[in-house]
């Protein structure tokens, strides 16, 4: 019988139904250009975004940091461009570029020093309009030490919050105490790593692929592994259930919309 718990991370890991790897994100630079904002490339990957956080940090051009921000932000809007729109709005307003600026600097400065707390608390402090933690957290992981040895900030989206229960039975609810819960989730990303022999990306990227198999619903899981113990299948694995889950799940969505085949 499958159980989620920690050791849960190392079925996850196993899955030849998942990659350790997400690809290329393209960029609707047209629907971005409409709003007054130029990005970078039509296409990005997280070695690019890595490059160009390096760039604005090592020149400390508030234009390069501000860039860096609105590429961030075009590879992680997944299409949902109505909280985008509303931030670009904002940021046109002097108040709102100064409170971004500020938000950016002060959080990618933490983030680059492995200060998780100081980094999420520094997006939570100066409030930008409609720019939640599935956005922000983009941007810390970007702006971290991608050579450092010790935890840092990770992506931490609605598609990997809603994985981890169901991988390892412990909710990371950013309702209560958010910066206290992020740096937990970040802190146990690493210490999962270094128990099973795998990057946090790589992790990270499982869990947001078993999050969109899932709909971001743990309920989806369960019933197909109810599903599965009905029809007496033994033993009921991790793929097996990922296997019926995304069985029923391409009844509903387009063949490009199953795992593997996403960006974060």
């Amino acid at each position: 019988m499958w159980r989620e718990s920690v050791t849960g991370i190392a079925d996850l890991m196993r899955s030849d139904l998942l990659s350790s790897e997400l690809e290329p994100a393209p960029v609707n630079t047209t629907q971005w250009a409409n709003k007054g904002v130029r990005i970078s490339s039509d296409r990005f990957d997280r070695d690019e975004l890595f490059q160009l956080a390096e760039i604005a940090r090592t020149t400390g051009d508030d234009q390069k940091l501000l860039q860096l921000f609105w590429d961030i932000l075009a590879w992680g809007v997944m299409g949902n461009f109505r909280n985008a729109g509303r931030i670009v709005d904002f940021a046109a307003t002097d108040d709102g570029r100064t409170r971004l600026l500020t938000a950016l600097r002060t959080g990618a400065t933490a983030s680059h020093a492995g200060k998780i707390e100081d980094a999420y608390r520094a997006f939570v402090d100066y409030k930008v309009p409609r720019l939640g933690p599935a956005f922000f957290s983009k941007v810390l992981f970007f702006a971290g030490d991608r050579t450092s040895p010790e935890p840092r900030c990770l992506i931490f989206d609605s598609r990997v919050e809603s994985a981890l229960p169901t991988v390892t039975g412990t909710s990371y609810s950013l309702v209560n105490r958010p910066v206290t819960t992020y740096a937990r989730y970040c802190r146990d990303m690493y210490a999962w790593s270094q128990e099973f022999g795998v990057t946090p990306e790589a992790i990270e990227a499982r869990l947001y692929q078993l999050g969109k198999a899932t709909e971001n619903s743990r309920r989806a899981w369960l019933s197909a592994e109810v599903s599965l113990y009905r029809e007496g299948r033994v033993p009921v694995t991790f793929d097996a259930i990922l296997t019926r889950v995304i069985r029923d799940h391409r009844r509903t969505v387009p063949a490009d919309e199953v795992p593997g085949q996403g960006k974060s």
